[in-house]
């Protein structure tokens, strides 16, 4: 067999070059490509539905502190006590130690005005204010 004849890169052929070479089969990779890709998908759908929980969660804290901070307050909040947010028929929110137990309706200038409790909040250990249920 002449040599000058034989390529140079035989091993990075795609075929065999002579009948002493071994048989060169293609692999079909059509399953696994079908199955990588499948795991990629639930993979980044599940990391997504994460995401998409933290941001909701995210925005639930964002609103339960504007809402607080927006409302009228008189005294200073302490860390880890339980207050209690109210509107006021005006529409005007105000924070409250008392719980709607023991809160009812006051008299104010010849008329009653009654407070409409709608959240119970806790001052975490960072400052920020958490939703809790009060019951």
């Amino acid at each position: 067999m002449d040599e000058d004849l034989l390529p140079k890169n035989k091993n990075l052929l795609p075929y065999a070059v002579s009948t002493l070479d071994p048989v060169i089969k293609i692999t079909d990779l059509t399953d696994f490509k079908k199955r990588s890709q499948k795991n990629v998908e639930k993979k980044v759908i599940s990391k997504m539905e994460e995401l998409y929980r933290e941001y909701q969660e995210l925005i639930e804290v964002f609103d339960v502190n504007k809402k607080v901070l927006e409302s009228e307050i008189r005294f200073e909040p302490k860390q880890g006590h339980i207050y209690y947010l109210y509107e006021r028929a005006s529409g005007k929110n105000f924070l409250s130690i008392l719980s709607p137990e023991n809160w009812g309706f006051t008299q104010k200038k010849d008329k009653i005005e009654h407070f409409k409790p709608f959240m119970a909040v806790r001052l975490n250990s960072d400052n920020i204010w958490e939703k809790v249920d009060a019951t």
